[in-house]
């Protein structure tokens, strides 16, 4: 009876121990909760002797309690008058069971109470962004205000992790002259060509702030980039403009700047600057335009890499000579705490 009962305590002790454990990069607010529940078993008469205790919980790979070499741990969970206590005398266990069945009980009701807690804080928790612990490229599941959960392809760079893929392209597989539907639902695969779409990249900006990254490979595989630390674009209403850039840095040279405050335009809708015809039409593509461009990333693949104003050009970079691959990719500026 007195062997069960001590067994039971213990394993309910390592799951108090395992809950905390899972529980320690969680938010402050959660750490101060689970701090403010001071559960202990007391008051113990009797030698316990050597205990050791083995469990598996998720990166918790085994603990072990076993004599006086984990003496001190155990002694956080239950107290140090249980660990120093005389041996008790037999006419005093029935009394000593009771008192720990007392505490067993409360302790359980605690670590039911922590399981719930642990339930909604995972609730909370859905992901709002590409994870930073990932190193290779994955589909991850992204939550945003005001959409539909969503799969994103996440791209680490690097050593930066985190990244969102907007736009991708590389061997002109996917035609991307397409209308405006298309460009605000996005279009493509991720394990090809693909664009994610205006809705998506306006939900995403205004959620927190973003940066851009755009990746940039010519005919002879020389790679360039160019980093903006604060891209926001408007919203549907707004025809998508490109509201902010930030600070540019990189060695493609700043061709987006040019574009900024102007609002993305498709061959049916045509929102740009230039009163003799549609950018769009001309360039063949879907891009931010004014009276023309600087860059247009989503136009015509020509694999010869020849020069011509409809292709994938990078204007600061090398004129009007088509590109090889460019990769747009969108990262929080900070991580919500």
């Amino acid at each position: 009876m007195l062997r069960r009962d001590k067994h039971f305590a213990y394993i309910l002790l390592l799951e108090y121990f395992t809950i905390c454990a899972a529980l320690k990069n969680e938010d402050n607010e959660l750490d101060n909760v689970i701090q403010s529940k001071n559960i202990h078993i007391v008051d113990l008469q009797g030698t316990l002797g050597s205990v050791e205790i083995n469990a598996t919980y998720k990166d918790i790979r085994t603990i072990n309690f076993a004599g006086k070499s984990n003496e001190s741990i155990l002694s956080d969970f239950i107290g140090t008058n249980l660990m120093q206590s005389p041996v008790a005398q037999t006419e005093d266990l029935t009394a000593i069971i009771g008192q720990l069945q007392a505490q067993i009980n409360n302790l359980n009701d605690s670590v039911i109470y922590l399981k719930k807690l642990i339930s909604m804080k995972f609730e909370e928790k859905k992901a709002t962004s590409c994870s930073l612990l990932d190193i290779f490229d994955s589909d991850q599941l992204i939550n945003v205000p005001g959409i539909a959960p969503f799969v994103a392809l996440c791209h680490s760079r690097g050593a930066e992790a985190g990244w969102i893929v907007i736009q991708r392209r590389f061997d002109g597989s996917l035609g991307f002259y397409r209308d405006w539907s298309a460009y605000r639902n996005g279009f493509g695969f991720y394990n090809g060509e693909f664009f994610l779409g205006l809705e998506y990249i306006y939900r995403l900006t205004k959620s927190r702030p973003y940066e851009l990254y755009i990746e940039l490979v010519d005919f002879k595989n020389q790679m360039y980039y160019a980093r903006y630390d604060s891209f926001l674009i408007g919203s549907e209403e707004e025809q998508y403009m490109l509201k902010s850039l930030g600070a540019y840095s990189g060695n493609a040279g700043d061709s987006l700047k040019y574009n900024l405050y102007d609002k993305f335009s498709t061959y049916d809708n045509d929102n740009d600057r230039w009163p003799r015809g549609n950018c769009a039409n001309y360039y063949e593509s879907g891009w931010w335009y004014n009276w023309d461009a600087n860059s247009n990333l989503n136009g015509r693949y020509f694999k010869s890499g020849e020069k011509n104003v409809k292709g994938i050009w990078w204007y600061t970079m090398r004129g009007y000579y088509s590109l090889k691959s460019v990769k747009m990719s969108i990262r929080p500026k900070y991580t919500l705490v």
